[in-house]
């Protein structure tokens, strides 16, 4: 196996062009080391971990820019983002231990492209962007396009991630994370919804992560914007991770939501309508039926408290 430390970006480029499929980038190496001892043994690394620039969280007008060599520990400790985009901060806070979040990037978390990825449902949610660096030119790219399938994405296997881009959310925004596992920030996630300003972690099983402590069974994220006189619903986004191939946006569920009054009835149909738009499956973790359950559960408890943060008052 060869091993590269490329110095910029353009070398890293090179290394990959060369080697294509068989060149597989590391940052933090969480997942990739353990790959490398459980899977088959790559045909070369390229540790990108000496490139300047890629580790910065900065603000850009009306948005978030951080490096993909920021760390999960690097987010969770930021101010910046704990005020900001708590969604994502919450998601950061709950990430695997301690020990794995001072490691782990949020660039190899988003190119791992777990379904089941702890950071992916709120970047949907939060309609955060990537760029992207290729030999023949950048591209900006939205997220909602970027995961292709489990473990693949818009990179292919040429291309290199080197920013995010985080728009803040509209104000008067609130949102919760909640994570259903059964040992909290090591679990699995078994499906994932993202709802407005709420991301609730639920579990996947279409990718296994490579770091067998993580088992958590579910996650979700919704995000709502209530209108001036906290009566309606100006704006609604779910994101659902773990129960699909990619983790994906409830489109139809914030429509039928969006510039309406929340009621529990609505809060069920909803629920209901956001569970049948992920495409979860059978294995050893879970069935089917569950995870469809939880997105269920998880999408109307996460409707409830985001309303409830925004309107003061309870769903009825």
């Amino acid at each position: 196996m060869d091993y590269f430390e490329p110095k910029t970006i353009t070398e890293a480029l090179s290394v990959l062009a060369k080697y294509g499929e068989h060149a597989n980038v590391i940052a933090g190496g969480t997942d990739v080391m353990v790959d490398m001892k459980y899977k088959e043994e790559p045909g070369c690394l390229v540790n990108i971990k000496k490139i300047p620039g890629l580790d910065t969280i900065q603000e850009n007008g009306a948005s978030l820019q951080m490096g993909p060599l920021v760390t999960i520990r690097d987010i969770e400790t930021s101010r910046l983002v704990r005020e900001r985009l708590p969604l994502l901060w919450e998601s950061c806070h709950q990430f695997a231990s301690l020990q794995i979040r001072n490691t782990a990037t949020i660039g190899g978390n988003i190119c791992r492209a777990s379904p089941s990825g702890e950071t992916l449902a709120p970047l949907l949610a939060l309609e955060a962007k990537a760029k992207l660096a290729f030999r023949d030119g950048e591209k900006t790219e939205a997220f909602i396009s970027f995961f292709q399938g489990p473990g693949k994405t818009s990179l292919g296997s040429k291309g290199l991630l080197t920013e995010i881009e985080i728009p803040y959310p509209p104000k008067g925004s609130h949102g919760v994370y909640l994570k259903h596992a059964v040992r909290g920030a090591m679990a699995a996630t078994l499906a994932c919804a993202k709802l407005g300003a709420v991301y609730l972690p639920i579990f996947s099983g279409y990718a296994a992560d490579a770091v067998a402590t993580r088992l958590q069974d579910a996650e979700a994220t919704v995000l709502i914007t209530a209108d001036a006189g906290n009566s309606s619903l100006q704006d609604v986004r779910i994101a659902l991770g773990a129960v699909a191939p990619t983790p994906i946006r409830a489109t139809k569920t914030e429509a039928l939501l969006r510039g309406r009054s929340l009621t529990a009835a609505l809060v069920k149909e909803a629920a209901t309508l956001a569970a049948s738009e992920s495409s979860p499956i059978t294995d050893q973790r879970s069935s089917a039926e569950y995870r469809g359950w939880i997105v269920e559960a998880l999408t109307r408890r996460g409707l409830e408290q985001s309303w409830k943060a925004a309107s003061g008052k309870e769903v009825v």
